[in-house]
């Protein structure tokens, strides 16, 4: 066997050398960079869990309490009138309405139940007021509505002037001038809402 010369000797030195140099790129070290880009990115992500878990651990009484309150809402929870019959609900209302007048200074001149627009998955129970007071009494017992729960709404409302009514009353009857009464008459339809609908 006749030996290589120098020139054919070192080409095949450089081409083995480059077989071997690709072989450890293509089957070490490239499969080494991809092990290393899966686990940085599986690293980043458990780190991204624990700090989440860190955070509901370090409010857990907070988050139970917000669960709960959601819980609530998504259930009857405090949103819907008690009772377990509309006519049971409207005495609810009634009764609520009632000292809601009293507290706030005014009077309930009347109360009568009202057909209020049905909404889905509930009963409505509507009651019709008349109910006399200042300007103050009225401003409490609105407030009082507004923030009430279970949740009322008012679905119409009017205000007048019982003394200018007063006063024109008694010029057309020409009779002495009446006690003093309460300087404003309100009138409105309130309704709550029964959870499920009326069978």
């Amino acid at each position: 066997m006749s030996s290589l010369s120098p020139a054919t000797s070192r080409f095949s030195a450089i081409a083995i050398l480059l077989l071997i140099i690709l072989f450890v790129v293509s089957y070490v070290l490239v499969p080494l960079g991809l092990f290393y880009v899966e686990k940085n990115e599986t690293l980043q992500t458990l780190q991204h869990q624990l700090s989440r878990f860190e955070y509901l651990v370090a409010h857990e009484e907070k988050i139970n309490t917000e669960l709960k309150r959601i819980d609530d809402l998504g259930s009857k929870g405090d949103l819907f009138l008690s009772g377990n019959k509309k006519s049971i609900a409207s005495a609810n209302l009634r009764e609520f309405i009632n000292e809601a007048v009293k507290r706030s200074g005014g009077q309930l001149v009347s109360s009568q139940g009202y057909d209020a627009d049905p909404v889905a998955s509930a009963t409505p129970i509507g009651l019709r007021l008349q109910v006399s007071g200042e300007a103050q009494n009225l401003v409490d017992f609105l407030h009082e509505i507004e923030s009430a729960r279970p949740i009322i709404f008012i679905d119409d409302l009017s205000v007048t002037s019982s003394s200018s009514r007063v006063r024109a009353s008694t010029s057309r009857r020409n009779t002495t001038k009446p006690k003093n009464r309460n300087s404003l008459d309100v009138r409105m339809d309130v309704v709550g809402y029964l959870a499920g609908e009326e069978k």
